[in-house]
């Protein structure tokens, strides 16, 4: 009895684990003549550099990297005219299971500096 209920057990945590779909997220600078560097979904690396007009490659998140669904702001460095500044978007993007998410970052979207 005993071993019939561990098997039914392991197959649950069988059933769960593969009834998962990670999620796509991938970003787009749209800001106008600003480069954006070191893009970040939450602790979630995007992108290097992204030049106006430019997207990062779509990512695929799955449970290794982070439990979906997941609601992250994204960070960035933007940098023009030899200044940069670091930023994050006021907005939370949520990326579900099994999604495809692109965000567009312009030059409305709400940003601060972490310490506002």
């Amino acid at each position: 009895m005993k071993t019939l209920r561990l098997f039914l057990i392991a197959c649950v945590i069988i059933v769960m684990q593969s009834c998962y779909e990670p999620g796509d997220i991938q970003v787009k600078n749209s800001i106008t003549q600003v480069k954006i560097v070191d893009v970040k979904w939450g602790n979630i690396y995007i992108a290097t550099e992204l030049l106006p007009g430019e997207s990062s490659g779509k990512l695929t998140i799955d449970k290794d990297w982070e439990k979906l669904p997941a609601r992250h702001k994204i960070s960035f460095k933007m940098t023009a005219n030899d200044k940069s500044i670091y930023l994050e978007t006021e907005e939370e993007f949520l990326l579900d299971e099994d999604d495809d998410l692109l965000i567009v970052l312009t030059d409305d979207t709400k940003v601060k500096t972490p310490n506002e």
